[in-house]
C-alpha cells in the first residue's frame, strides 16, 4: 500500500514539474462579458429589408445567422464596442501576454461568442494556460446599392466596412495597453488572432497603420475618421504579433514596412479569402442562401445579388513578401482544402496546435520589439512654439483630436494641409494629440 502511495504521490510531481505556463492547462477561467473597450462608435443604423427579417426571424430561433446589411451611410447610431475578457483564475502573475481574438464573416456576421468558429475555445483555452484573452465585436455590416430587387455591393462599401473593422481591432489593442497594470498584461505583449475577415483586419492592424495607407477611394463623405480616433489613448496601436487564418491584406507593397512576427495559416483551393490574388467571397451569393432560414427562401429568391469585392492578396504573396526581406515567420499551407478547414478532421486540432505553439514561442523570447518596427515616415504635425498649437504638413483633409490623460476629448476637428490649429481654448496640463495617419503625440501646455 505504501509503495502505491508512494507510485501515485511521484505521478503527481512529474505532472506537476512537466506543466508549463503558457503550454498547458494551469487555470480555471473567469470571464467577464461585455466589457466597454470604445465608447460612443458610429455604427451604421439604416437596416435594409433583408436584415430586418433576419432579426425578426432570430427573436424567434436561438440558432438564426443574421447578416448585416444596410440602405445608407450616413445614417449612424453611436454605441459601445464591446469585448468578453477571459482571465485564469487564481493567477498571481502581473505582466501577461495578451491575446485577441477576432472572429469571421465576412464583414456583414458572426459574433464574439461564436462556437461554431472556434472563438470562444480558443479564448478559454489560451487563458487556461495563463493568458489574458479578448474575444471583441468589431462593427459588422456593407451597405447594399442598387433599386428594386437588383442588389449590389461595391469596393468602396466592402473596403469601408474592412476600414472599420481596422479601426476597432487599434482600438482594443490600445484598451489592452491603456489598461495593462489593471489587467495584469504586458503591454509590449500584444497579440492577435484573427479567422477569415477577423485575420484580414488583424493583419491590416500590422501593415496598414496610417490612414493614407488606406485607398483614396473609401475616404470620402461621410468621412470615417481617423484610425485611433475611438477609444482609449496608448502610445501605439500595433499588436506585437498575428495569426492569420486564412486572411489577406489590401496591398502587399504594405507587408515591406514591418518586421512584426506572423503565423499564416490557409488552404491553397480557399474560394473565401483566396491563398494568392483576387476577389474574395465570390461564393458569397450562395453562401447567404444557407443562412437564409426556409421560412424566408422565397423572399431572398426574388433578390439578385451583385458583389465587387476588392482584389485582396492572400497567404502566399504575404508568405513571399516576408521570405524575400528575410523576416522570420511562419506558415501552415495545405494542398486543396477550402476556406475555414479547422472544421474538418483532422486539421481542427492541427491548426489550433500550431496557433498555440506559435504563441508559446513568442513568450519564449525577450520582450524584445517594445514598438513594432515599421518604415520611418515624416511627420506631418509640427508643434507651434510653447505647444500652443500644430500646424498640418500633410497632403489631405484629415480628423484631429486631442484628448486627455483620461482619455477625454477637449478639442477635436479638422485639419487641413498649411492649417494651424490654435489650442487657446485649453487648459494648462499634459494631453495626446491624435492626428489621423500620425503617431499620436503627447505634449505638455502651460500658458
Amino acid at each position: 500500500m505504501k509503495k502505491l502511495a508512494f507510485l501515485i504521490l511521484a505521478v503527481l510531481v512529474c505532472f506537476s514539474v512537466a506543466a508549463e505556463r503558457y503550454k498547458d492547462r494551469l487555470f480555471d477561467v473567469n470571464v467577464e462579458r461585455d466589457v466597454s473597450f470604445a465608447k460612443n462608435v458610429p455604427h451604421l443604423s439604416s437596416y435594409h429589408k433583408i436584415t430586418e427579417a433576419l432579426l425578426l426571424y432570430a427573436k424567434f430561433s436561438s440558432d438564426a445567422t443574421v447578416a448585416y446589411f444596410y440602405t445608407e451611410e450616413d445614417k449612424v447610431k453611436n454605441q459601445d464596442l464591446k469585448m468578453d475578457l477571459y482571465t485564469p483564475k487564481g493567477d498571481t502573475e502581473t505582466s501577461r501576454p495578451a491575446v485577441i481574438v477576432s472572429h469571421g464573416g465576412a464583414m456583414v456576421a458572426g459574433s464574439k461568442d461564436d462556437f461554431n468558429q472556434h472563438t470562444v475555445n480558443y479564448c478559454d483555452s489560451l487563458a487556461a494556460r495563463g493568458y489574458v484573452t479578448a474575444s471583441i465585436e468589431y462593427r459588422l455590416g456593407v451597405t447594399l446599392t442598387g433599386s428594386d430587387y437588383q442588389l449590389h455591393i461595391d469596393s468602396v462599401n466592402f473596403a469601408r466596412a474592412v476600414y472599420r473593422g481596422v479601426q476597432d481591432v487599434r482600438a482594443a489593442v490600445r484598451y489592452m495597453r491603456a489598461n495593462a497594470s489593471k489587467l495584469g498584461v504586458d503591454p509590449n505583449r500584444i497579440y492577435l488572432v484573427g479567422n477569415s475577415a477577423g485575420a484580414i483586419i488583424s493583419l491590416e492592424n500590422v501593415y496598414a497603420s496610417l490612414y493614407k495607407d488606406f485607398p483614396e477611394y473609401i475616404h470620402v463623405k461621410p468621412l470615417l475618421g481617423g484610425l485611433d480616433d475611438y477609444g482609449e489613448s496608448a502610445e501605439y496601436s500595433t499588436a506585437n504579433a498575428v495569426a492569420a487564418l486564412w486572411g489577406a491584406v489590401h496591398d502587399p507593397k504594405l507587408v515591406e514596412t514591418s518586421d512584426v512576427p506572423v503565423l499564416l495559416v490557409h488552404g491553397t483551393a480557399d474560394e473565401t479569402v483566396l491563398f494568392k490574388t483576387g476577389r474574395p467571397l465570390s461564393n458569397l451569393p450562395g453562401t447567404l442562401e444557407n443562412i437564409i432560414p426556409s421560412s424566408l427562401a422565397a423572399t431572398a429568391a426574388s433578390y439578385t445579388l451583385d458583389l465587387n469585392a476588392p482584389t485582396l492578396y492572400g497567404s502566399y504573396v504575404i508568405d513571399s513578401v516576408l521570405t524575400k526581406r528575410g523576416v522570420a515567420h511562419e506558415t501552415y499551407f495545405v494542398e486543396d482544402v477550402f476556406h475555414e478547414f479547422y472544421d474538418e478532421e483532422p486539421y481542427t486540432a492541427e491548426v489550433q496546435a500550431r496557433v498555440f505553439d506559435f504563441l508559446y514561442s513568442l513568450t519564449q523570447k525577450p520582450t524584445g520589439i517594445k514598438k513594432p518596427v515599421v518604415l520611418a515616415r515624416a511627420s506631418c504635425i509640427h508643434m507651434t512654439e510653447g505647444n500652443l498649437g500644430f500646424t498640418y504638413s500633410g497632403d489631405r483633409t484629415v480628423r484631429y483630436r486631442v484628448v486627455d490623460l483620461r482619455g477625454r476629448a477637449v478639442l477635436q476637428g479638422n485639419v487641413s494641409r498649411g492649417e494651424t490649429v490654435e489650442f487657446d481654448a485649453m487648459d494648462n496640463g499634459v494631453y495626446v494629440l491624435q492626428v489621423a495617419g500620425e503617431k499620436p503625440m503627447r505634449f505638455g501646455l502651460a500658458k
